[in-house]
């Protein structure tokens, strides 16, 4: 099956903070095995910070950010290339070059701001709801931590359901600059509690400060990293059971790991995450970092340790993050490499030999085989049947299966076909929500699927794609499943 390549496209430095980069790199990370990539970047980004392993293409600074999607449409064609940007340059005036010049587009989003004409905008705070967005109709939202951006080995731990009963070590990262100094400050905190043997401090690839390197010479149970690979954050992380952090990208990976959190914020797009995961009562509540001193991070870490209960707060971080995030994202991937239109006379042969496949015609009410001159008959009916809706689905431009509608008076029937070399890939709830968005475009009806109750793999499918169980009825003699789908009820 065809994949797209993609490009990456995020800066950061000490300025505007590494939080764009590493949340691509986590993209990288999991779409890599399967996708071919070029990881884009302004030249004044922190360069050291990325992976050694990726294709790297930096851009000058003196391109101007509207002229910047033509330079890419120059190198990188959009027939070729899914365009993943995370950043807050990219204006609605950048996605809409984007898609004028042919690209599909992804935006991961932390501020619910502007008008989105990305394909997918992927925003993993808790708690946001669809309706605070103003997308395009075609527009797909990804909300919430089921769609958190972690990389593979976090994703790998959240499976290890962890019991922590006594706090004697503690993770500190502030992450890029640190332009507060908070880990220093957290660090010296960290100090006057006897109980807390070892403290381990991850400092961003643009942090500057000194003091923390002296306070380390001085106590030798303070352990100083940088730069650390996935694998070896998820080890230092697994040795911990007290975690200071704010609520960015790092508050996810340890809740992932699994462990009592003090948590706050200090830049606006930190906010969101830090009062959905304070209100469920994931983390510990540390309101404004920016205004802490060591005395405040003393106080909030004494009240921690007198909680005689943890185990709660990482009940609740299992509930937001499970095990099915990657293949979340990778439908993603799958969905916007989806398209589809209107049936033709060319597709005759595409469909009389889908329709012919052994499988097909046995999860068919009439399992008979069906014969060319039968079947050119039958597909110029459905073309000339103004009450017939008859999509072929294609994934990455290559004719995949088709979905037809068949309009009755006060509902419409629903059908669906997947060429035998799309079978098994996961994505007939994909074909099934794709067509349904344009159908909806149309027409207000319900759609109802008839399903035998042999066929499981189907009713996942419309379970899936977002149909609800209707009613159970012999239909052409066969007990059946009805499933229905309301214009309301359509997944976004």
């Amino acid at each position: 099956m065809n994949q797209k390549k993609i490009l990456f496209r995020a800066d950061g430095n000490s300025i505007i903070g590494l939080g764009h980069l590493y949340r691509l790199f986590a993209l990288v990370e999991l779409y890599k095995e399967k996708n071919d990539f070029i990881f884009i970047t302004k030249e004044s980004s922190t360069l050291k910070v990325i992976p050694e392993d990726f294709s790297i293409e930096t851009i000058s600074n003196t391109i101007d950010i509207i002229e910047e999607p033509y330079i890419l449409s120059t190198k990188y064609s959009p027939n070729e290339y899914i365009v993943i940007i995370d950043g807050y340059q990219f204006t609605p005036e950048y996605q809409k070059k984007l898609k004028s010049l042919g690209y599909v587009v992804i935006y991961i989003d932390d501020l619910i701001m502007n008008h989105q004409y990305a394909d997918i905008v992927v925003n993993h705070s808790e708690g946001i709801e669809s309706k605070k967005y103003i997308t395009e109709n075609y527009t797909e939202l990804a909300l919430g931590t089921k769609y958190a951006i972690l990389r593979p080995s976090f994703l790998e731990a959240i499976k290890n359901k962890r019991i922590i009963n006594t706090i004697d070590s503690v993770f500190v990262c502030f992450g890029g600059a640190d332009m507060y100094d908070l880990s220093y400050k957290a660090t010296k905190a960290l100090l006057k509690f006897n109980k807390l043997k070892e403290i381990y401090v991850l400092l961003g690839g643009a942090y500057k400060h000194k003091q923390i390197f002296n306070l380390q010479k001085k106590h030798s149970n303070i352990h100083i990293y940088q730069n650390l690979q996935e694998k070896e954050i998820v080890l230092i992380m697994e040795k911990c059971n007290l975690a200071i952090a704010p609520a960015s990208t790092t508050l996810y990976e340890l809740c992932a790991i699994q462990m009592p959190i003090l948590s706050g914020y200090f830049v606006d797009n930190q906010l969101n995450i830090y009062n959905s995961f304070t209100n469920k009562k994931a983390v510990y509540p540390g309101g404004d970092f920016s205004k802490y001193e060591e005395k405040n991070f003393f106080k909030a870490i004494q009240k921690i340790l007198e909680i005689t209960d943890y185990n709660s707060s990482l009940k609740i971080q299992q509930k937001l993050f499970d095990s099915k995030i990657s293949n979340r994202f990778f439908e993603l991937l799958n969905y916007v490499q989806i398209s589809t239109r209107k049936a033709s006379k060319d597709d005759m042969l595409y469909v009389y030999n889908w329709s012919n496949d052994p499988l097909v015609r046995k999860n068919s009410y009439d399992s008979n085989p069906i014969t060319l001159e039968n079947h050119e008959k039958w597909f110029e009916s459905k073309m000339n049947d103004k009450n017939n809706i008859f999509y072929i689905i294609e994934f990455n431009s290559s004719p995949a299966g088709m979905v037809r509608y068949e309009v009755k008076e006060e509902y419409t029937v629903v059908g669906i076909t997947i060429a035998k070399k799309y079978r098994g890939k996961k994505l007939a709830h994909l074909f099934l929500k794709k067509s349904a968005k344009e159908y909806f475009k149309v027409l207000k009806k319900p759609i109802l699927a008839y399903i035998k109750k042999e066929n499981i793999a189907s009713v996942k499918s419309f379970e899936k794609s977002g149909y609800k169980p209707y009613k159970e009825e012999l239909y052409n003699g066969i007990n059946s499943f009805i499933y229905k789908l309301e214009k309301n009820d359509s997944i976004r």
